[in-house]
C-alpha cells in the first residue's frame, strides 16, 4: 500500500513540474513575442519617422533650388525598408505621394527664377506658368502627405492593439 502511494506521489509531482514547466515556457514564449512586437513597432516608428523628414527635406531643397544629391542615397536605402516593412496601405500611399511630389518639385523647379549671373534673376512669362501650376498641385502633395502619416499612424497602433 505505501509502495503504491509513494508511486502515486511520485508521478504526482513529476506532473506537477512538468506542468509547471510547460506554463513557464508558454509564459516566456509570450514574453519573447511581445518583446519583438514591440521592437518590430520601434524599428517601424524609426523608418516612418525618417520617412517623413526626408518628405519635408526634399520639399525644402525643391524650394531652395539646392541639389538632392546629399538626399538621393538615403532615400533609396528608406524606400528598401519601406517595401519590406510597411504594410500595402502605406506603401501605396508612399508611391502616389511621391509621384505627386515629382510632379510638384519639377513644376517647381520650371518656374523659379532663372539665375543670369551675380545677383540678377530672371522670370519669364513661361516660368509664370509652371510656378502656377506648382502652387496649383501643392495643396494635392501637401493632402498626400498628411494621409500618408495617418496610414502610417494606424500601422504602429496596430502593434498596441495586437
Amino acid at each position: 500500500m505505501e509502495l503504491s502511494q509513494a508511486i502515486i506521489s511520485g508521478a504526482f509531482g513529476i506532473g506537477v513540474a512538468i506542468v509547471t514547466w510547460l506554463l513557464s515556457g508558454l509564459r516566456e514564449l509570450g514574453v519573447s513575442k511581445r518583446e519583438a512586437r514591440k521592437q518590430k513597432q520601434e524599428k517601424l516608428e524609426s523608418l516612418y519617422a525618417k520617412t517623413i523628414a526626408q518628405l519635408e527635406m526634399l520639399l525644402r531643397l525643391t524650394e531652395s533650388g539646392d541639389s538632392y544629391d546629399q538626399i538621393k542615397r538615403e532615400l533609396s536605402d528608406n524606400n528598401g525598408m519601406l517595401r519590406l516593412l510597411a504594410n500595402e496601405p502605406v506603401n501605396s500611399q508612399l508611391e502616389k505621394t511621391s509621384g505627386l511630389i515629382y510632379s510638384w518639385s519639377t513644376l517647381y523647379r520650371k518656374g523659379a527664377p532663372k539665375k543670369m549671373g551675380g545677383d540678377m534673376a530672371m522670370i519669364t512669362s513661361e516660368d509664370s506658368k509652371y510656378s502656377q501650376q506648382a502652387k496649383d498641385l501643392y495643396p494635392e502633395v501637401n493632402q498626400a502627405i498628411v494621409e500618408l502619416i495617418g496610414l502610417m499612424k494606424t500601422h504602429i497602433a496596430a502593434f498596441d492593439n495586437a
